[in-house]
């Protein structure tokens, strides 16, 4: 595992690295973090590839199966991980419950005649999985590992309709703290006892379905998590009547994405739209243990010391640092600390303005849509002259050109943590000559490196730029990791002595950042246990 700072040609270096794995005569598999960039990718490594006798591909989710069949055929393929596992369990229905090279050899040779070119190209596009380079490894072996992809068919089911509206409704007659408590930095909400004695006696006079008692009250506690935890326009935007998941660290749409086990209709019912069909699972499989079946795996990031120990536990990979090749010139500048939300708002639009009549360019980077739509409007509202661009979920199809505009003078683009992942901001000269491009973290994301990220979108190839990080008492990081006990000392120091106030924040926001990277890694252990005993039973 390489880590190479944002901006040093990481895309250069894996077009080489491929380069040399697909010499070896197997297939090579290039991971990248999005189909535009598994495209851009392919299309810019081409001449190289050609240069080195060897033929290119990129496959997304538009191709049909022959197509894909044949782009997997060529010696290096750049596509998602989504793509690639998806793929791989599509293959391993086709070829039966325990896949192996000998049948999968075996349904290659039966493609000699045409009848048996067209079955098999229907059924079965891999040439094998053996060796894999992923860009950006941090996201997809680390962040996205635990996510399981399944391979589902739907089955319509009108009990289950009608069970995930009657859960809304439940749901929404219980009192907080009286009936149910919300566990914020678990994710997790839970009935009381007096909460289940509710449940129990309003399912009593319900549809037989309701009167089984288990089932009650996890379909309730569900409706909870859908109405407490899960946030419009943060963890999902409604998009033509259908409800598409936002993925929170990169913040851009997971369109092939659903929520299983009922709550997919359960957040449907609780917007008012029209339920979809349930799925009936075939076969799953989660991108930790996917990747671990690689006989040879390498990646790449710009931030892989903080996750450096998981790297080698979990893949067998030793991290390697790769210096800067110019002096880094990026200032960091002191951390603001804001009353709340609405102030943080207003300081960070009076830097940014400042900044933009300076000739500088800004990128703000936020958590969520809606905290990106609602400083558009702060700032908008402030100086309506001054134009401000904003790249998020709902408008990612924008992205090439609104990055493309980022780096010139007087430019401010507000972006959620996509801003951090295989886009290049140029610097116009009078830009760099000005002091170069100044990130604001708008908002503390949950994991260090990913700041670290967003950080990295300045000052790269020497050029010189600038970070500030603002934070304020209801940021989502702190109200959720860190002790209440904490959150009150830091409110009463920033009111009775000011001055010890940032080191303190320092210490609030890293100390919760600490506690959500601990839970995050629980779960993946967890999970790690799980796929382990999975192998050993051959399942």
């Amino acid at each position: 595992m390489v880590e190479m700072a944002t901006g040093e040609g990481k895309t250069v270096t894996v077009a080489m690295a491929a380069v040399v794995a697909a010499w070896r005569g197997l297939p090579c598999h290039v991971i990248t973090a999005n189909e535009y960039l598994a495209t851009r990718d392919a299309e810019l490594g081409a001449k190289l590839f050609a240069l080195c006798r060897l033929s290119v591909a990129s496959v997304d989710g538009s191709l049909a199966p022959p197509a894909r069949a044949a782009a997997y055929g060529h010696d290096v393929v750049y596509t998602t991980a989504q793509n690639l596992l998806a793929d791989h369990l599509r293959d391993g229905l086709a070829l039966g419950r325990s896949p192996s090279r000998a049948r999968f050899s075996l349904a290659r040779a039966r493609a000699g005649t045409q009848a048996g070119a067209q079955a098999s190209a229907s059924e079965v596009v891999l040439r094998g999985v053996a060796q894999v380079i992923v860009d950006e490894a941090d996201s997809v072996l680390i962040d996205e590992a635990v996510t399981p992809l399944i391979i589902s068919a739907q089955h319509p089911d009108d009990l289950l309709d009608q069970a995930a509206g009657d859960a809304v409704a439940l749901a929404r007659q219980l009192v907080a703290g009286e009936h149910f408590s919300v566990h914020r930095a678990l994710r997790h909400v839970e009935l009381t006892a007096r909460g289940q004695a509710h449940v129990a006696q309003v399912a009593g006079g319900m549809a037989p379905f309701w009167r089984h008692r288990e089932r009650s009250r996890e379909l309730v506690e569900m409706a909870l998590y859908a109405q407490h935890l899960l946030v419009r326009d943060l963890h999902y935007i409604v998009e033509e009547g259908k409800v598409v998941l936002v993925d929170e660290l990169t913040g851009r749409l997971a369109r092939q994405r659903t929520l299983s086990l009922g709550m997919q209709q359960i957040l449907e019912a609780g917007e008012g739209l029209e339920i979809s069909p349930p799925a009936q699972v075939s076969a799953r499989l989660s991108f930790q243990r996917f990747f671990r079946v690689f006989p040879q795996l390498g990646g790449m990031t710009g931030t892989a010391q903080e996750a450096r120990g998981e790297f080698a536990t979990v893949y067998g990979l030793p991290t390697l640092r790769v210096p800067t090749h110019r002096p880094l010139r990026r200032r960091h500048l002191p951390l603001q600390l804001c009353a709340d939300e609405a102030a943080k708002f207003e300081a960070i639009s009076r830097s940014a303005l400042a900044l933009q009549a300076a000739g500088r360019a800004v990128l703000i980077g936020m958590r969520s849509v809606r905290s990106s739509q609602a400083l558009h409007q702060h700032l908008c509202a402030l100086a309506p002259q001054v134009p401000v661009a904003v790249l998020h979920a709902v408008n990612h199809d924008q992205e090439s050109a609104i990055v493309a505009r980022a780096g010139q003078p007087g430019a401010i683009t507000i972006a959620t943590n996509m801003a951090g992942r295989g886009t290049d901001i140029a610097l116009h000269e009078a830009v760099r000559a000005a002091g170069g491009l100044h990130v604001v973290i708008g908002e503390s994301n949950d994991f260090r490196r990913i700041d670290r990220q967003l950080a990295g979108r300045s000052a790269r190839q020497g050029d010189p730029g600038s970070v500030q990080r603002f934070a304020a008492f209801d940021d989502e990081l702190p109200v959720r990791f860190a002790p209440a006990w904490l959150r009150r000392l830091w409110q009463w120091q920033h009111r009775h002595l000011p001055g010890g106030s940032r080191w303190m924040t320092c210490a609030v926001l890293w100390l919760a950042q600490r506690q959500a990277e601990r839970l995050a890694f629980n779960q993946r252990r967890a999970i790690l246990r799980q796929d382990m005993n999975l192998d050993k039973t051959g399942l």
